[in-house]
């Protein structure tokens, strides 16, 4: 089991790494961009001034793609040689995307813990309800969850300026500026959508798992509700979760642009938006700075998830 493991893990993650490469450089692929970075560069320096005269084609360059694919790879393993391409010059890439990084990582991290949290409690707290009151429940969240990104951050934004308004009492930074950083409300709006999810995810768990053999034997050798509740369907429920987490992170990750737009935060997404049209480079690095710890976090707890059912299956 543990040698097919690795070898399937071993594959997605090199076939994960083709595609980062493979799309990091497609602007190559499309668009003549040495042209454009000279171009650039002539603006910058004053030299060009009229930019009327100036357009550009869609191409298929299949060489300069591939040129630019060898040239990321060589850049990647050069530490000399990362700059990026900004405000009319070459600087140095680090530790600018490092800040970046650390601060659209720690809020990520942040609001996927909290959400985890919220949907655990929020699926407990429903399944001690009837079931008819839980399909109360379940409504009130569908129509949460089918709630734009973007109305949702605009809400609580104008919540907390009219509680400013009505009580002269600013609960939180509505945007990032000079020293003061907006911190909890992006963390509680970005945990609020995937929150719901995981609770919409936990509770068909839940539900699935109370009519399993297990639940009716352990109600016939006396155990109360909240012992199973919390023991043995607990458990089981967040086995199933993992399956459904991955779209659960990938969708916190996509929403965290938006998010640092509208809060004025200087994050990776931003970095990114602002700077990955003439640096290709830096955008295949980034995306691998995302993809790296999140293949070794969920590896890992599938592997764990493997060797627990395989113990369970040999206990049986």
């Amino acid at each position: 089991m543990f040698k097919s493991f690795i070898w399937r893990s071993s594959f997605q993650f090199l076939l994960t790494s083709l595609g980062i490469l493979l799309i990091g450089s497609l602007p190559y692929l499309f668009f003549n961009m040495k042209q454009q970075l000279e171009i650039l560069a002539m603006i910058n320096e004053g030299t060009l001034s009229n930019t009327l005269f100036l357009y550009d084609s869609i191409v298929f360059n299949v060489e300069a793609y591939f040129n630019q694919i060898v040239q990321t790879v060589k850049w990647v393993f050069n530490s000399q040689t990362m700059q990026y391409y900004a405000r009319g010059g070459s600087l140095p890439l680090f530790p600018d995307l490092w800040k970046a990084y650390s601060l659209s990582m720690s809020y990520l991290l942040a609001s996927l813990m909290i959400s985890l949290l919220i949907g655990i409690v929020l699926t407990i707290m429903t399944m001690v309800f009837p079931k008819r009151i839980r399909g109360y429940l379940k409504g009130l969240f569908f129509i949460i969850e089918s709630l734009p990104d973007i109305f949702v951050i605009l809400l609580a934004q104008i919540g907390v300026i009219w509680i400013y308004k009505q009580t002269d009492l600013l609960l939180f930074n509505l945007t990032s500026g000079f020293d003061e950083k907006a911190i909890v409300l992006p963390i509680f709006i970005l945990s609020l959508l995937p929150s719901v999810y995981i609770f919409k995810y936990l509770l068909l768990s839940f539900e699935e798992e109370e009519g399993q053999l297990y639940v009716e034997l352990a109600k016939g050798k006396g155990l109360d509700r909240y012992t199973i509740l919390l023991v043995h369907m607990f458990r089981n429920a967040m086995i199933s979760l993992y399956n459904h987490f991955k779209g659960v992170f990938l969708f916190a990750l996509a929403n965290l642009l938006m998010l640092e737009i509208i809060f004025d935060m200087n994050g990776l997404m931003m970095f990114i938006y602002k700077n990955g049209v003439v640096n290709t480079e830096m955008v295949t690095l980034a995306l691998y700075m995302i993809f790296l710890p999140a293949f070794i976090l969920f590896t890992t707890f599938e592997w764990q998830i493997k060797r627990w059912n395989a113990r369970q299956e040999g206990a049986q």
